[in-house]
């Protein structure tokens, strides 16, 4: 079979699953939650009209409704497979309803035609069933990149476990990552815990409209290298991640790989593998809720700090070793033959 993967940077997880599948690279325009219905449309009409119109299988990084709107107007051959990776905002702001009317309506529509789903989560996958309950998906976790996760799986160098330093890290939109609940969390934690200090990493354009910067304890570092990102982790005390329907989050494992202690919110797919080591480390998204889980966290005794931090490395070691895509290629065939 011919395959196209269909990209919008791509993420390097991504990639890596489009090179099992031996897939052809395409880039296509970038299909935004949050743009409008005119511009975001334009946008996607241009890639239905240009795309490449003899592959079997359409791989797609979340840009879904190129092929489908395409395959509606008879631009591609009928038989041919759409496989759609879910890993994006779209399916949890359907939910919440801050995706709405005509884009909801014609985004459900859409996914209708996707032969098969890649959720990167099994919270991923719960969501897409409440819309599609007959869906046919296979759950495929991402990884760390090689380099940054055997590096921190040696580094015996224990965090600073015994300091008051919170780290969180995003990207794209701050509202996704909740850095609205972080900041106000540790507003509430200071209160109690003078030296506590929140320190923030990513690039997060809209970051600005959730979070002062230049307030005592908050350092905003935004994009920093991969040395650097591993001294953050080992001088910091826990890590926390308030996903709004982040779809993964693996920040959320590199910090676990670094022996760093993390909680998480409910709607964090990475929430599968902390719950295996507490689930007292799963929040509701609530910023109060997540200020008493940190002031637990910093009440506990240095060797409880230190054994969780123990469980939290051995697990996240273990997804590392564990998930892998030996057999991704084998499993889409089949699954797209019987579609």
């Amino acid at each position: 079979m011919k395959i196209l993967f269909l990209y919008i940077y791509p993420h390097f997880a991504h990639a890596k699953m489009a090179e099992a599948l031996h897939a052809d690279f395409y880039p296509a325009s970038k299909v935004s939650s949050e743009s409008n219905i005119i511009t975001g449309g334009l946008s996607v009409l241009k890639s239905v009209f240009s795309i490449p119109k003899n592959y079997d299988v359409y791989f797609c990084e979340g840009t879904y409704i190129i092929p489908a709107l395409a395959k509606k107007l008879g631009l591609l051959n009928k038989n041919a497979k759409i496989i759609n990776i879910l890993a994006t905002l779209l399916l949890y702001y359907i939910k919440i309803g801050k995706i709405r009317g005509l884009k909801k309506h014609l985004a459900i529509w859409l996914l209708r035609e996707v032969d098969l789903f890649i959720p990167v989560s099994k919270m991923e996958d719960e969501i897409l069933k409440e819309f599609l309950p007959d869906a046919k998906s296979i759950v495929v976790y991402p990884k760390p990149k090689k380099e940054i996760a055997e590096d921190l799986i040696k580094d015996k160098k224990m965090p600073a476990l015994n300091s008051h330093k919170i780290l969180s890290i995003g990207s794209f939109s701050a509202f996704y990552k909740g850095m609205d609940l972080v900041y106000s969390a540790f507003k509430m934690v200071r209160k109690k815990i003078p030296d506590t200090e929140l320190f923030i990493v990513g690039e997060i354009p809209d970051l600005s409209k959730y979070v002062n910067c230049t307030e005592e304890g908050i350092h905003c570092l935004g994009y920093v290298d991969d040395k650097t990102f591993k001294k953050i982790i080992k001088d910091s005390a826990v890590y926390v991640h308030m996903g709004r329907g982040d779809a993964f989050s693996l920040s959320t494992v590199e910090a676990m790989l670094g022996g760093l202690p993390v909680i998480v919110s409910e709607w964090t797919g990475a929430k599968e593998i902390v719950k295996r080591v507490n689930k007292k480390l799963i929040v509701k998204l609530d910023a109060k809720d997540l200020a008493e889980s940190i002031k637990w966290y910093f009440s506990l005794s240095n060797k409880d700090r230190y054994n969780l931090s123990q469980m939290i490395k051995k697990e996240a070691i273990k997804f590392f070793k564990n998930n892998n895509l030996k057999n991704f290629r084998k499993r889409v065939m089949k699954a797209i033959r019987t579609s």
